[in-house]
């Protein structure tokens, strides 16, 4: 019962069909999106290459809806762990140079996420290699709950790869209050900005968070210089703190600022979140699942 509640809530349903209808109505109303399909993470090759096959139908899709919504941010969110990274590294970068080419020719950004800690090495080599080949419509997620995630942030920018600095919400990062998290979220912000100054290759900065100080933090830059609007984007979750998002999009659509809702969707809804808090979710984020469920129900424009 309560799970159904909570995939209501925070997916945007089962199907194709009903997640397409949220999403389109989402990019009717100045949001950009990415789709998140979610599924059973395996390793078995036949299932790898039927998810890497799905991914590719989707592409097409979303190249429909970005030459349609010409201003917005139409992506895909993949998940290493979906097209092979448990198998094997090389059947990862395969079907990761797959997802790439695809996306590039349909015109789409493919947002690839961030999972488990001990993968970061392979997930951001990967990614940069797509990138050293010409494929610049690729970006991968930083966990700021990682004291040494500006390691890898300033890999990633070194590359021209595009970043989307997530503050976290899971336990498996060494940083663990909420005043170091916040700490190492602005100083990434700013390690990321400071490299936007030096560089011709100008790079997508994604804000992914939900807290309103850090995502004012961030638009300060905007309002020192007006050419940050077009390398900044602010990214929500879906269902999460929907008043201010309504908020955000008039206020960011002014600015030349794209506010970003990150979309899960698919027959495994249920799975996912149950797997989600198995895997350890800080209080602080539970606390907002809690208090979000009844800000929805209230402010449900968005469902």
């Amino acid at each position: 019962m309560i799970f159904n509640l909570l995939a209501r809530i925070y997916t945007a349903g089962a199907t194709y069909n009903e997640a397409a209808l949220k999403m389109t109505a989402l990019l009717k109303r100045n949001f950009s999106i990415t789709s998140d399909i979610l599924g059973e993470f395996t390793g078995d090759i036949a299932s790898i290459n039927s998810v890497v096959k799905e991914y590719c139908g989707h592409i097409i899709v979303l190249g429909y809806w970005q030459r349609r919504f010409k201003k917005q941010e139409v992506s895909l969110a993949v998940k290493p762990s979906r097209i092979g990274l448990e198998r094997s590294e090389d059947v990862f970068r395969k079907n990761l140079h797959v997802l790439a080419e695809t996306a590039k020719k349909a015109g789409v950004f493919l947002w690839v996420d961030a999972e488990e800690r001990k993968d970061r090495d392979i997930v951001t080599d990967s990614v940069i290699r797509e990138r050293a080949l010409g494929y610049d419509n690729i970006g991968v997620a930083v966990q700021c709950i990682h004291s040494d995630a500006e390691k890898y942030l300033k890999k990633l920018l070194d590359n021209d790869v595009s970043v989307r600095l997530v503050k976290g919400a899971y336990t498996d990062g060494d940083l663990k209050t909420r005043k170091e998290i916040d700490k190492n979220f602005d100083d990434l912000i700013y390690t990321a900005i400071f490299y936007y100054k030096k560089t011709a290759e100008k790079v997508l900065i994604a804000i992914a968070t939900h807290d309103l100080k850090r995502i004012e933090f961030a638009l300060r830059f905007v309002n020192i210089a007006d050419a940050m609007a077009r390398i900044i984007q602010i990214q929500m979750l879906y269902g999460i703190r929907v008043k201010l998002q309504l908020e955000l999009v008039k206020k960011l659509l002014t600015m030349g600022v794209n506010l970003l809702i990150y979309v899960p969707w698919g027959a495994d809804r249920i799975g996912f979140l149950k797997r989600r808090l198995k895997e350890g979710v800080q209080s602080g984020a539970k606390w907002l699942f809690v208090r979000n469920i009844f800000e929805t129900l209230r402010y449900n424009d968005l469902k």
